[in-house]
């Protein structure tokens, strides 16, 4: 094996081996993060099971009927963090919303709301002011995709009654002009746990000073979830086994987050116990979306512009990114920014993964040389970074990236409170 690459090979298997519905607070995501601490244990390594105590919801049957101008009864699943409706349903004259918005939620008193798009904090809040009776999110074409709320806007603004509904029903629906409607819903929530996959391999020199490289193992209700991300939990098990074998200067501390597909709990969960120790923490890798055959390697930069030149750098002396761009992604590196520290979110886009949030997102579109790219790229970057003679990156997030930070959190239904420092005016 080359010392520029991992073995892809193994990767793959450990995709294999993590390739099954592993929804958050489950009993399978449980095995999931056994899995990934016994990959650990057989390189030598001494993992930690951090375990935190989250909301789950589950769902039964639910059904979708139009009785005016026609009637016909449709096939839809209940939302998570949604409220059950009365055992016979709750019947209310339709209207459908284009753009989910505070403004166009003025007038939906009474009316069960049919809708392409997702809450923020803002629009869901407007919703359950205004009083509707509730709503039927439809999905994209070819896409059935399951349907949550952010678990905090229930928590802050009170539960209504939710389903999904499938594309080609929804269009049915508003082509033929369906004004009235029944939903049956029932769902509940209960307490309870989740847990976080921790190791480090401590730096030959410099071992205060910490690189973390993050990536979720959960799955949404329905998926295996192999792009989605078995593939990043599994590459972040080769590159561990890589460095146990090369420990670099700086230290290099390897967590898979539970429950980031419900609201990247796990990672807030962490942050949130470890704070004290993030001025350690130099920087983020986190790898989410991956292990497609047909696809692009990107990069979201969250940090400074010294970053993001970096990475372009090393992108045209590699030729691995499509793209490359400053901004926040929705995934485990944001609980981090919250606290000034910088990372690199790598993921892999188009081809199988599409199929993302669905039952479709499976091995079958992926295989061993899916990992090659980017895990030479991940080596490169962490060589360098962990071996610097000085650390080439500052804590703190420019305005621009600040200004995103705040309006992703404050749209999930939490409270933005910004703890690092600014590196720009």
């Amino acid at each position: 094996m080359r010392k520029d690459m991992i073995d892809s090979q193994k990767a793959f298997g450990y995709m294999k081996s993590l390739s099954f519905e592993r929804r958050s607070g489950s009993p399978e995501e449980k095995r999931a993060a056994l899995l990934i601490a016994g990959h650990l244990r057989k390189m030598g390594l001494k993992p930690q099971v951090e375990r935190f105590d989250v909301d789950v919801f589950s769902f039964e049957d639910a059904v979708f009927e139009v009785t005016t101008p026609y009637k016909k009864r449709y096939k839809v699943w209940p939302v998570g963090y949604t409220k059950s409706t009365p055992k016979e349903g709750i019947a209310a004259p339709l209207v459908y919303i284009d753009n989910p918005n505070p403004g166009t939620f003025a007038d939906v008193r009474g009316k069960i709301v049919l809708m392409e798009g997702g809450f923020t904090s803002k629009t869901y809040q407007a919703f359950v002011e205004n009083k509707a009776k509730g709503f039927v999110r439809i999905s994209a074409p070819d896409r059935l995709v399951y349907g949550k709320l952010s678990h905090i806007l229930p928590k802050r603004f009170g539960r209504v009654p939710g389903v999904t509904l499938g594309y080609e029903d929804g269009l049915e629906i508003v082509s033929r002009g369906a004004s009235y409607g029944r939903l049956i819903s029932k769902t509940s929530t209960r307490k309870g746990a989740s847990q976080n996959v921790t190791v480090e391999i401590k730096g030959k020199k410099l071992p205060n000073e910490v690189v973390v490289i993050c990536a979720h193992y959960d799955s949404v209700v329905w998926s295996p979830g192999a792009t989605d991300n078995a593939a990043g939990s599994a590459l972040a098990l080769a590159l561990a086994e890589h460095f146990t074998k090369s420990p670099l200067a700086r230290t290099l501390r390897f967590i898979w987050f539970g429950c980031e597909e419900i609201g990247l709990i796990g990672s807030f969960k962490y942050t949130e116990k470890h704070k004290k120790e993030l001025k350690k923490v130099k920087m983020v890798l986190n790898l989410d979306v991956g292990g497609t055959l047909i696809g692009r390697i990107n990069a979201i930069i969250t940090g400074d512009e010294k970053l993001a030149n970096y990475i372009e750098v090393l992108g045209k002396e590699t030729g691995a990114f499509s793209s490359i761009v400053a901004d926040v992604y929705s995934s485990d590196s944001v609980p981090f920014a919250e606290y000034g520290v910088p990372s690199v979110n790598l993921y892999r886009g188009g081809g199988g993964t599409s199929y993302i949030h669905t039952d479709g997102d499976s091995l079958r579109h992926c295989g061993p040389s899916a990992f090659e790219t980017i895990g030479r790229v991940s080596l490169e970057f962490l060589r360098r970074v962990a071996e610097a003679v000085e650390f080439p990156f500052t804590h703190g997030l420019p305005v621009s990236i600040q200004e995103k930070l705040k309006k992703y959190i404050e749209n999930s239904g939490r409270f933005y409170k910004y703890k690092g420092e600014k590196t720009e005016k």
